[in-house]
């Protein structure tokens, strides 16, 4: 998702429209499923769902009421079930929370309830970088920002297997601007590659007419 869509950001002062246009995900906007069973976000056990959609109200390339879904992946770190759960769940027991309630909040320490800024995201995701080291990721924190969230889902796919028309239909792309997070520098993206370009090696060149 864009970082728009899930945390506070600030205006932009160069394209106002840009910031506008795109809606902040709100509670009525996640919808989990078990089976074809629409469970209630107020009264249901969430981690009991076999799935969730997601809708996109507006979008910044003008398309809206657009639903994306993922299954359950049983993962216990990352499954979008368990981890949309989560959130839901958290958000659904704040006093006064209602269908229209923002997505982007977070309890403190001291008991609080928060609105997660985009600057906040970044900074977990720099001080995460960071925890992992260079020798691992291949680059410092200081070349992330929130926009490199879309990378890793990209990448992930991609090196999955999965052909372009899927990667741009679940992360929403309208054009092959998405090629601009596959990124080639990954080692995993020359997997098998030169095996595979040995297995014929001798090609024969049809004579023009």
């Amino acid at each position: 998702m864009r970082s728009c869509e899930y945390t506070k950001v600030s205006q932009n002062k160069i394209y106002p429209e840009a910031s506008c246009r795109t809606k902040l995900l709100c509670l009525r906007n996640f919808r989990f499923f078990r089976g074809s069973c629409l469970l209630n976000n107020f009264h249901d056990d969430h981690f009991l769902a076999d799935s969730i959609s997601i809708t996109f109200e507006f979008q910044k390339n003008e398309e809206r009421q657009e639903t994306v879904t993922q299954e359950k992946s049983n993962d216990p770190s990352l499954c979008p079930v368990q981890s949309a759960a989560s959130i839901i769940m958290f958000i659904v027991q704040i006093p006064g929370a209602s269908p229209d309630i923002s997505i982007n909040l977070f309890r403190n320490g001291d008991g609080s309830v928060v609105l997660v800024s985009s600057s906040t995201m970044l900074a977990t995701l720099r001080h995460a970088a960071d925890s992992m080291g260079k020798d691992v990721l291949g680059f410092t924190s200081s070349q992330i920002d929130c926009h490199s969230i879309c990378s890793p889902c990209a990448m992930a796919l991609f090196l999955a297997d999965y052909p372009e028309f899927t990667i741009m239909l679940i992360c929403r792309w309208r054009s092959y601007s998405f090629l601009w997070y596959i990124r080639k520098q990954i080692q995993q993206f020359y997997s098998g590659i030169s095996l595979r370009m040995i297995q014929r090696e001798h090609f024969f060149t049809i004579p023009r007419l």
